[in-house]
């Protein structure tokens, strides 16, 4: 008798146990739906308070519930984090079982069930469910809020914090194009209007020296606008975030932006919605290929980044992800410049002041100096990082991949390591034209490109500048799509390093029109 009862209850709890491997299932489903609402509700609660910031509010009740709607929304977001940051978890422990014998999963299920028992669970759960409806309940509120500030509030004169945005908002396009001496300036910026990505921009900032192109730079920009944003200071807070080599070269870049005299700037009236083909085209395999998606990092959307450990050590450039080290609303960065090879770079310092852009004075006709690019795409989520590594960097020699490969690599690594052994292989090995060097994280790359300056490119270019520099009324616009076709050429040789076939078509493309649309 005492056998059979025993084999009922062990029958029975085997049921159980098996049960609960299906119940695992359901709550999978039910925290995907807890965060789902979530996401709902906090989306609803912020559009109300940011509407509501567009209203002069003096009465003390809506101050009470405006305070209480921004500290819930902000109770919702700390929420949603955990949540997410649980199924994370939950999934990872779910992979990791996937991998046991079937006898040690029902082990573990029963030792989940003997957890179950604990009362703790069921209020865990009940808690989560009451959280979600509390926020759902603040956000279904949101409409009401809005109303009686419509009603009990006063419009507020929106005073945009950089005075271009009111402008580029519009569709206008900004120029500013200026020669002072032998110097060239451009500065531009073209914004598109996408249903799905709001309004978006290009910006370009070039100095060019015609006398000697080699000590001019290149700057460009894409980022997202809104009515908040602050143009030169994001491109400032970018260069801030550079790497040693590129510091001379970004610090020029400041030192200028600043000195722009913006009452010089000139709009070009372009109807919002009514875009040239050409820079559709470019703007969208941009995008396509940077940033995907649009919201990928806005707010707390992205999960939190794994902590594996570098073996450089958390310094600033090796702790964080290159998604982190920019803002949110920036989408790719391409900074160019030229710098001497380690012993002309002396020679030039004997000979002249180092007052130039790449560290030395005018460069001598013999030497090869190195055109030296950096680009950034803070929101590329490559799909060829194996699993059990946070990244890795790739070198690329004269259009030949290397076989090493720097397994959780930073962009500190880059730096420090392999770009001064990309200059010093190019200054030993004389046949050797171009050192390409890529670093992929889970979000977010940087590519660098070395390339040696032909003696006969340097001769032609400057040959160029000079023509050019006789002819002051044409010079300006041919220079300008000159700048643009070799930006599009040094994007190939920056951002094709195991990038498809239809991308490399699409930026050669580019180079194919004779003269720049406006």
């Amino acid at each position: 008798m005492a056998e059979i009862v025993g084999s009922a209850v062990i029958g029975e709890t085997m049921s159980t146990i098996i049960s609960s491997l299906g119940r695992k299932v359901e709550e999978k489903a039910d925290l995907s739906e807890n965060i789902e609402r979530l996401e709902i509700a906090q989306i609803k609660m912020e559009a109300a308070l940011d509407m509501s910031n567009k209203w002069q509010i003096s009465t003390m009740p809506l101050l009470r519930w405006r305070s209480k709607l921004k500290r819930a929304a902000q109770e919702c977001d700390d929420t949603l984090r955990q949540c997410k940051q649980r199924a994370i978890e939950e999934e990872d422990v779910r992979q990791h079982l996937s991998q046991f014998s079937f006898p040690k999963r029902v082990a573990h299920a029963a030792k989940s069930l003997v957890s179950s028992f604990i009362p703790f669970g069921n209020e865990e759960s009940t808690k989560s469910y009451e959280n979600v409806r509390r926020f759902e309940r603040f956000a279904d509120g949101a409409n009401e809020f809005i109303k009686f500030v419509e009603l009990g509030g006063t419009p507020r004169q929106y005073m945009f914090f950089d005075p271009l945005i009111g402008q580029l908002l519009t569709g206008k396009s900004l120029r500013y194009q200026v020669l002072q001496g032998s110097r060239l300036f451009y500065f531009g910026v073209r914004p598109m209007n996408f249903a799905e990505r709001g309004v978006e921009a290009m910006i370009g900032f070039v100095d060019i020296d015609l006398k000697d192109p080699l000590k001019g730079l290149s700057l460009s920009f894409m980022l997202r606008l809104s009515e908040s944003t602050d143009i030169f200071g994001v491109m400032i807070k970018c260069m801030q975030s550079v790497t040693p080599h590129f510091k001379v070269a970004a610090e020029h870049v400041k030192r200028e932006l600043i000195q722009l005299p913006t009452q010089d700037f000139s709009f070009l009236p372009h109807k919002p919605h009514v875009q040239s083909d050409y820079w559709v085209n470019v703007h969208n395999t941009m995008t396509q290929w940077c940033r995907p998606n649009p919201l990928c990092c806005y707010e707390h959307n992205l999960t939190p980044c794994s902590t594996t450990t570098n073996t450089i050590g958390q310094s600033s450039l090796s702790s964080r992800m290159l998604s982190d080290m920019f803002p949110e609303e920036v989408i790719v960065v391409l900074l160019q410049c030229h710098i001497l090879l380690p012993d002309q770079h002396k020679n030039s310092q004997n000979s002249a002041p180092s007052n130039d852009i790449g560290g030395g004075g005018s460069l001598n006709p013999d030497m090869r100096p190195l055109k030296l690019g950096i680009l950034f795409i803070p929101h590329e989520s490559p799909e060829d990082i194996d699993p059990a590594v946070e990244s890795y960097a790739l070198e690329v020699i004269d259009e030949k991949e290397h076989d090493t490969l720097h397994t959780n690599a930073c962009l500190q690594d880059l730096d420090e390591k392999i770009l001064p052994k990309a200059i010093d292989y190019l200054r030993q090995n004389a046949g050797s034209k171009m050192y390409q060097m890529c670093l992929k994280t889970r979000h977010g790359t940087a590519h660098l490109c070395v390339e040696k300056m032909s003696t006969q490119m340097q001769s032609a270019r400057q040959s160029k500048a000079r023509r050019q520099a006789q002819n002051r009324s044409v010079k300006i616009q041919e220079k300008r799509s000159e700048q643009w076709k070799q930006v599009a050429r040094d994007l190939l040789k920056l951002w094709v390093v195991r990038a498809s076939d239809k991308l490399q078509g699409s930026i050669r493309s580019w180079t194919a029109i004779n003269k720049l649309p406006y």
